[in-house]
């Protein structure tokens, strides 16, 4: 998929036009001279709910830095894995069940 492409005359004088793509879009190059001079993004649709439910007093208020605290702990944490043939995960949990009637 390849980014739409704006020029900055159009977002200067078309900006509603160029808002409107952008909802659809999602992701639109700008440039000038044809050369790359920036990129505008829509929001993501789960953010802004958050940002609403945070507003509203449904979310934690802190939610993105939590968000971020998550996903350095993720980028850094060590991978765990299992030998060939040993269940792991879910499949590990499910099967001590049955093994135990619980």
């Amino acid at each position: 998929m390849t980014d739409g492409r704006v020029t900055i005359r159009e977002l200067t004088h078309e900006s509603r036009k160029v808002f409107d793509r952008l909802q659809h879009e999602r992701r639109l190059v700008i440039t000038n001279a044809g050369r790359v001079v920036g990129v505008l993004n829509a929001p993501d649709p789960d953010e802004t709910q958050l940002d609403e439910w945070a507003a509203a007093g449904q979310a934690p208020a802190d939610w993105r830095d939590r968000q971020q605290g998550l996903r350095s702990f993720l980028a850094h944490a060590s991978v765990r894995t299992s030998p060939a043939g040993q269940r792991a995960g879910s499949a590990a949990v499910l099967a001590e069940r049955e093994e135990t009637d619980r």
